[in-house]
């Protein structure tokens, strides 16, 4: 989905969180002592928030790909932004636009969750990281991808939506180019346009210092 018209450029976001502090973060557990029925009513609703979140992004996939217009920006927080490549829409009118374009260009599209996985910043915000695959197919051929989102969550009114979704690109190109594509840097061939530098893993700091 990266041909779509975007309403304003920005720089990319960072995160405010790094993979080695969300791989300990997520994978450190304290359980409340039994008689705390406090901290086991907060460790439930923690549970309950993430799953929340996780049905959120699925679901995304599933209106995406129904092509949903609605349901895909009502998903957004009302200042929401979809930040493509550094490249963002902001807004309901932005989003609507942003997606509208790829949702015209495309007769088919396949968008799958591969892992995901959600932080809680607070009682009303989270961080998350997806990664995924895609088939889109326009009247003449078919774009495999492999993107990451770097999301921001918040609930309001007691829902969860996105205030923030940022989709790096490992490739995207047609099939038939996958064979000699997949082995060169400009990994970023969608139909119609000029091939571009892939977004990751070269831009990684693990990659480079395990190369050189």
């Amino acid at each position: 989905m990266d041909g779509a018209p975007m309403a304003h450029e920005t720089d990319s976001v960072r995160l405010p969180h790094v993979p080695d502090a969300l791989v300990a973060a997520r994978t450190t557990v304290r359980h409340p002592a039994a008689d705390d029925l406090q901290g086991q009513l907060t460790a439930l609703a923690e549970v309950r928030d993430r799953e929340a979140i996780r049905d959120l992004a699925l679901l995304y996939t599933r209106a995406v790909d129904g092509y949903d217009l609605d349901v895909v920006v009502d998903m957004y927080t009302d200042d929401g932004v979809f930040d493509r490549r550094g490249r963002a829409s902001e807004g309901r009118e932005a989003l609507r636009a942003a997606y509208a374009a790829p949702m015209r260009t495309y007769r088919t599209m396949i968008h799958r969750v591969d892992a995901h996985v959600v932080e809680l910043t607070s009682a009303d915000d989270a961080v998350g990281w997806v990664a995924g695959y895609a088939e889109l197919a326009d009247e003449r051929t078919v774009v495999a991808a492999v993107f990451r989102y770097d999301d921001v969550y918040r609930r309001v009114r007691d829902r969860w939506r996105f205030a923030r979704r940022s989709i790096r690109f490992q490739y995207a190109m047609p099939f038939d180019s996958l064979a000699k594509g997949l082995t060169a840097r400009d990994r970023l061939r969608w139909p119609g346009t000029e091939s571009r530098d892939a977004d990751y893993p070269e831009t990684l700091p693990g990659w480079a210092a395990i190369r050189n």
